[in-house]
């Protein structure tokens, strides 16, 4: 659980635990047959400060291909927290039927942005649209630049890095403006880097032996990963390695040329775990008769 704050608050602590939570054009050019390609996009953020907690919502995802058309592979909208991204890449956004072509662009829309500050005295302050000062979008799309080329069930990744240091600005009455600043880069084969870490998840299923299939808490996305005899496997009880339908894991994971997420480290919770939640400690205190409390924002 390294590169994430993780706050645990157990049933028998003493104390308190307090969470706070235009019309465009479209090219008619025709997109090519589709041909089962893997098009996975993971997301991480490059922090600013003061900024405890940044939730904006995934509208809209589409590939742009040399010709200017589009083929969308949004989800739906996805309300995605940025903050506790930083170092820890998730899958915000995948698709298994990617048409094929030569694809140089990657186009996202966003909306609703919502930001907790903190103070140095650990005052927290949650700010979004109609807020004082407010929060707002300076442009609700943007287009990366990209290069990926896809033919006969090929799969690609894509990295995509959301600077909230160069996003975050005010204009002269002290509101906010976001301007989001994104970089992607091609992945094409991640076989010494992870790109999904400490990501918790709930299994869904376990078609065969060392084959997973659950849902990601952060995104909502659904994956398949595999295990195998290089994965590190740690439970809160019972054997390690044994894992059902219905538990809660947390794992790390590679993106290999085949489009598969191999496991590196996989987490176990038991049922009766505590309650664990990602959070960022703001304020601790402690009352006359010698009880904590302790404020955290909540990044989940």
């Amino acid at each position: 659980m390294n590169n994430k704050i993780s706050c645990i608050a157990y049933g028998m602590m003493l104390g308190t635990v307090v969470l706070l939570g235009g019309c465009n054009s479209r090219p008619s050019n025709p997109l090519p047959s589709i041909a089962g390609n893997t098009v996975a996009a993971f997301l991480t953020d490059s922090p600013s400060d003061g900024v405890v907690s940044f939730r904006i919502d995934i509208t809209g995802a589409a590939l742009v291909n040399s010709n200017g058309a589009e083929f969308n592979f949004s989800s739906g909208l996805q309300q995605i927290e940025l903050r506790h991204l930083q170092l820890a890449p998730t899958l915000a956004l995948q698709t298994k039927n990617a048409p094929n072509g030569n694809y140089t662009g990657l186009r996202l829309t966003f909306a609703n942005p919502q930001i907790t500050l903190c103070d140095a005295q650990g005052n927290v302050t949650i700010l979004n649209a109609k807020s004082v000062p407010s929060v707002s979008l300076s442009s609700v799309s943007i287009n990366l630049p990209i290069s990926v080329i896809l033919q006969g069930n090929m799969a690609a990744g894509l990295m995509i890095d959301f600077d909230l240091r160069q996003s975050i600005q005010t204009d002269s009455r002290g509101n906010y403006v976001i301007t989001p600043v994104l970089d992607a880069r091609t992945i094409n084969n991640s076989s010494n880097e992870e790109v999904v870490q400490n990501a918790e998840g709930t299994v869904l299923s376990v078609p065969s032996a060392g084959v997973m299939n659950l849902q990601l808490a952060d995104t909502g996305q659904t994956v398949r990963t595999l295990t195998n005899q290089g994965t590190a496997f740690a439970a809160d009880s019972g054997p390690t390695g044994v894992f059902g339908p219905g538990d809660a894991v947390e794992f790390d994971a590679q993106f290999h040329a085949d489009g598969t997420l191999y496991t590196d480290k996989l987490y176990v919770f038991s049922p009766d775990s505590e309650v664990t939640f990602r959070c960022l400690v703001t304020r601790v205190t402690q009352d006359p008769s010698g009880h904590t409390s302790i404020e955290v924002v909540s990044q989940e």
